[in-house]
C-alpha cells in the first residue's frame, strides 16, 4: 500500500472521518494510479446561482475558491434566491477586475459591484439558505433595482436584494461534516466550501441522454480527469490533495432541478433529472439525505498559501471500500426513455 494512503480505524473515524460501518476498518489503494488524475477545469461563482467564471488558477480562502459565492440575492422573506426559483439568473454574467465585478444581462446596461465592503450593522441582514442562517450585508439600492428590473417576479415576491457575505462573521457547514483541522466554513454556497466533479462521471451520464449536457449544468468548482479514472470513482474518495490544497470528501451532492437548466439560455427541461434516476439513493453516512447524486462536496484545510491551478495533480490520500452513496437499483444499459406524452399534447 502506498504510504500516501492509509487504513482508517475506528479511532481515526472518531477524529473526523465519517465512514460507513461496512468500510469503517479499511481503506485501500485505488487500482488506477492516482498521479494520473489532473485538474481539468476550475470555476468560481461570485454571485450565487448566476453564471460562473472559468479560471486558470485560484487562491483558496477559508470559505473556498476566491470570490466563490460571496454575493447572493434574497427575496422579500430574506430567503436566498436561486435558479430553482428564477432560472433567468443563469443569464447574469460576471466579469472581474481589480476592485469590482461587472454584471451583464440581456437588455440591461452593465453594472459594477464593488468587491470591498466595510461591515456595517445598519445594512446587515440575517438571511437563510436552506433554513440555515447566514449573515450578509446589503450592497446597495442601485443593484437591487437592477436585479428587480431584469428578473421576473416569482410567487408573491416582487423585489430582489443583493447581499455580500460578512467577512467578520464566519459561516459554518453542518456539524455532521466538520473535520478536525479543516476550515469547516462556507460562504453563501448551499452546504460546503467546494464541489468537485469528474469528467468520466459526466461522460457516463451523457450516455443516457439524447443530447449531452456540459459540466456547467452541475456548477462544480473543481473538475478532474485522468486516463485511468472510472466513472463515479469519486464516490469512494475520503481525502485528497489537489495541488497544494488538502481536502476531505464529506458527502455526495444531492441534486436539485438546476442541472436541467440550460446555463446559456435559462430554459428548463427534465431530461437530466430523468437520467439521474440511475443515481437515486441515500447518503451512506446520513440516511435522511436522499435524492439523486452527482459530484462530491469537499471540506478543505485552509492554508493561506494554497493555490489550485489547471493541470494540478490530484492525489487520493484515502479512499473507502464502499461508496458514500447507497443507490436504490443497479443501472440498466441504454438511454432513459422520455415519459409518454398525453394524447394531443404539443411538444
Amino acid at each position: 500500500m502506498s504510504s500516501a494512503l492509509r487504513y482508517v480505524t475506528q479511532a481515526t473515524a472518531k477524529r473526523g472521518f465519517a465512514v460507513a460501518a461496512s468500510c469503517q476498518e479499511t481503506v485501500v489503494n485505488a487500482e488506477a494510479p492516482t498521479s494520473s488524475i489532473l485538474v481539468s477545469a476550475l470555476h468560481t461563482y461570485p454571485v450565487k446561482s448566476c453564471a460562473g467564471l472559468s479560471l486558470t488558477q485560484s487562491r483558496v480562502t477559508v470559505r473556498g475558491l476566491e470570490l466563490d459565492r460571496i454575493f447572493m440575492l434574497i427575496d422579500d422573506d430574506d430567503d436566498f434566491v436561486s435558479q430553482r426559483k428564477v432560472p433567468e439568473l443563469a443569464l447574469v454574467v460576471p466579469a472581474i477586475d481589480a476592485d469590482a465585478l461587472t454584471l451583464t444581462a440581456p437588455g440591461m446596461e452593465a453594472i459594477r459591484v464593488p468587491l470591498d465592503s466595510t461591515p456595517g450593522d445598519d445594512r446587515s441582514v440575517v438571511a437563510t439558505v436552506h433554513a440555515r442562517a447566514v449573515a450578509g450585508q446589503l450592497v446597495g439600492d442601485e443593484l437591487d433595482e437592477w436585479f428587480t428590473t431584469f428578473l421576473p417576479p416569482y410567487r408573491n415576491h416582487r423585489r430582489f436584494r443583493l447581499l455580500r457575505v460578512r467577512d467578520d462573521i464566519p459561516g459554518y457547514i453542518n456539524e455532521r461534516y466538520h473535520r478536525d483541522g479543516a476550515s469547516n466554513q462556507v460562504g453563501f454556497a448551499d452546504g460546503n466550501s467546494l464541489l468537485l466533479a469528474t469528467e468520466p462521471s459526466l461522460a457516463d451520464l451523457n450516455e443516457l441522454l439524447d443530447e449531452p449536457v456540459p459540466m456547467n449544468r452541475f456548477r462544480p468548482n473543481i473538475v478532474v480527469d485522468g486516463p485511468f479514472l472510472a466513472a463515479y470513482e469519486e464516490d469512494h474518495w475520503l481525502e485528497l490533495r489537489i495541488g497544494s490544497l488538502r481536502a476531505f470528501v464529506v458527502k455526495a451532492c444531492d441534486r436539485c432541478s438546476i442541472p436541467d437548466t440550460n446555463q446559456e439560455t435559462g430554459a428548463v427541461g427534465k431530461a437530466v433529472r430523468r437520467a439521474l434516476v440511475t443515481r437515486k439513493g441515500v447518503n451512506t453516512h446520513d440516511g435522511s439525505n436522499g435524492g439523486v447524486f452527482f459530484a462530491q462536496n469537499l471540506n478543505h484545510v485552509h492554508d493561506p498559501r494554497a493555490i489550485v491551478a489547471l493541470g494540478d495533480a490530484v492525489e487520493v490520500l484515502a479512499r473507502s471500500v464502499a461508496p458514500n452513496v447507497k443507490l436504490e437499483a443497479r443501472r440498466t444499459p441504454g438511454r432513459i426513455p422520455p415519459p409518454p406524452q398525453p394524447v394531443g399534447e404539443r411538444v
